[in-house]
């Protein structure tokens, strides 16, 4: 008696699926490499301006970055959030240059470095200062200032080296004017005391 021959999509229904979990799995991979790249981009766009002040590592001094806006508002170590201005970190020389981490070694990072943004733009004057709040090298410092625009290229609208000499020495790094749109209207150094010495003559915890 003949067997009758039953035929069977199995194998091909395997194969199809397999082929779909593969294509789903290498999408996933692609989408998680991707988007860290994605999220990076999106930072650098909520600012508009980044001033780079940097002085010798390894250097004791205590350089402060001080900005005021066209409102009025003051950036600085005691206020670093104001306004569109935030100072991402006061950088006090040789203190807190050592990192202790968990399994009780150190970390030292010895670079100077402030870093203060502007994430959007305000038409009006800005005025850059740097100060010295507190001399504890016996030669001058040399800072390096720099103001960099982000939008819609990287571009550096400005670079300038002060040095510093003395306790408590403020210098007008720059004063400039910007358009609603932010472009760079107008450069100066004119002298433009905004260190505020009741706030300067607290002592840092």
């Amino acid at each position: 008696m003949p067997f009758r021959k039953y035929k069977s999509n199995t194998a091909f229904l395997d194969l199809l699926f397999n082929c779909l979990l593969g294509i789903a799995v290498l999408f996933f991979i692609s989408f998680i490499l991707v988007n860290p790249f994605q999220k990076q981009a999106d930072i650098k766009t909520k600012a508009e301006f980044v001033v780079t002040v940097t002085w010798p590592k390894d250097n004791q001094d205590d350089v402060d970055t001080w900005l005021e806006d066209p409102a009025g508002n003051v950036c600085f170590f005691r206020q670093k959030e104001i306004g569109l201005m935030h100072l991402d970190r006061d950088d006090r020389g040789s203190v807190n240059d050592v990192i202790q981490l968990p399994d009780g070694s150190f970390i030292l990072f010895p670079h100077n470095q402030e870093l203060l943004t502007i994430r959007g733009i305000i038409g009006g004057e800005f005025t850059l200062n740097i100060h010295m709040y507190s001399k504890r090298s016996q030669d001058g410092t040399p800072v390096d200032i720099t103001i960099d625009k982000l939008n819609p290229r990287l571009q550096r609208i400005f670079a300038r080296t002060i040095q510093l000499t003395e306790q408590w020495q403020e210098e007008t790094v720059t004063r400039f004017t910007l358009a609603g749109d932010g472009e760079l209207l107008s450069l100066d150094n004119l002298y433009k005391p905004i260190v505020k010495t009741e706030v300067a003559n607290v002592r840092r915890p």
